[in-house]
């Protein structure tokens, strides 16, 4: 039976001597996977809204669709490289709680089945985002419920969108709340990073991403266990035994 502590622990543990690296990986994810700079930065709203009321009618058409070009390119590149980024993110933690993974593993996932990846990562969003909109209650079970998906990703790239969504809700039958716990126990942490202006979530997230990994791990075993996969459709990660990696 797996422990908050316990897999902070062991999280711990797994980034011995390789804190550094996955602060980097963690740093590469935010940053090609951050937004975009707030206007009110510059502007109250009030201002904003009187700026935009000075302009003539043809400036306002440009920004309406320089705001619907990079809306579009914003979209295509959270789903054609964030999501594969993010089970790439997920791949590197779990190869690196055996053994140093090189940081190059964290776009091992752009390779074939590449499109896959992209597919069931979007299928699962959207199902999710579907689900928030009519109601919020179905769109955050969903999401707790395909939590595991990326995981499921990084070590089969070859699952069907079906049977990563069925097996991910199978492995968090009755774990959900824990998982919550989990990510509640975080909390005190989280909000000293915010008091750092967000600067110490850079340094945080190395260490909540292990302890995510630590938890799948514990999910995988049980999914072997009670036979809800087999070692054919998990077939686990690559070891890199190198230390100069």
């Amino acid at each position: 039976m797996w422990t908050c502590s316990l897999l902070k622990r062991n999280a711990r543990q797994a980034l011995r001597g390789r804190y550094w690296r996955s602060f980097w990986v963690c740093f590469v994810v935010a940053l090609l996977g951050g937004g975009g700079i707030s206007l009110n930065w510059f502007y109250s709203p009030e201002e904003f809204t009187n700026y935009l009321n000075s302009l003539p009618s043809e400036t306002l058409l440009l920004i309406l669709w320089v705001l619907l070009v990079a809306t579009i390119v914003s979209l295509l590149w959270s789903i054609f490289f964030v999501s594969p980024l993010g089970v790439g993110q997920c791949r590197y933690f779990m190869e690196s709680r055996q053994s140093p993974s090189p940081f190059g593993t964290l776009f091992s996932t752009f390779q074939t089945p590449y499109l896959n990846v992209v597919k069931v990562s979007l299928l699962v969003s959207l199902k999710i985002a579907v689900g928030t909109l009519l109601l919020i209650i179905p769109g955050i079970y969903w999401a707790y419920c395909y939590a595991l998906v990326p995981y499921l990703l990084a070590e089969n790239p070859y699952l069907t969108t079906g049977r990563a969504m069925k097996l991910s809700k199978a492995m968090m039958d009755g774990e959900k709340f824990h998982y919550f716990i989990l990510e509640l126990s975080f909390l005190g942490w989280i909000l000293l990073s915010v008091l750092t202006l967000g600067i110490g979530s850079f340094f945080l997230s190395p260490y909540m991403s292990a302890t995510f990994a630590e938890f799948y791990a514990a999910m995988r075993a049980k999914a072997l266990t009670y036979g809800l996969s087999s070692p054919q459709e998990l077939g686990g990660f690559v070891r890199h035994d190198n230390p100069n990696y």
